[in-house]
């Protein structure tokens, strides 16, 4: 997802920091890191870094997603999500690309967006 991982990080325009404790919903148009507790649902229109000491309590819409914390939530992600060795996902997620470190953790379902199965009825027409 993060090629340049330096680069990223240098873009960041909003941050949540460990301090901090936010309720309600967050609208975001550049990237966003949390370090702090989030209590409501996110969409960002760029991507989402959720740090070790972040938590999210609600549903997240971004375009790609990395998670090092905690989100209790479902997620759907344009692109790319990746759960770090210390990321725990508990809730539904609908994504393009997934991958999941060692470690790291998914508890709920998965929907792959863009994938078509071979099996289905709308398919064999």
């Amino acid at each position: 997802m993060f090629n340049n991982k330096e680069k990223d990080v240098n873009r960041i325009e909003t941050l949540i920091g460990d301090q901090c404790f936010i309720i309600g919903s967050l609208n975001v148009n550049g990237l966003i890191k949390i370090d702090g507790s989030i209590d409501g649902d996110i969409f960002c229109a760029d991507d989402v870094i959720l740090g070790e000491s972040g938590h999210i309590k609600g549903n997240t819409v971004c375009d790609n997603a990395s998670i090092n914390g905690m989100i209790n939530g479902n997620i759907c992600c344009k692109s790319t999500l990746s759960i770090e060795s210390c990321g725990k996902v508990k809730g539904d997620i609908s994504v393009k690309k997934l991958m999941i470190s060692e470690g790291g953790i998914l508890d709920g379902k998965c929907t792959m967006i863009g994938y078509e199965d071979p099996n289905s009825e709308n398919n064999n027409l």
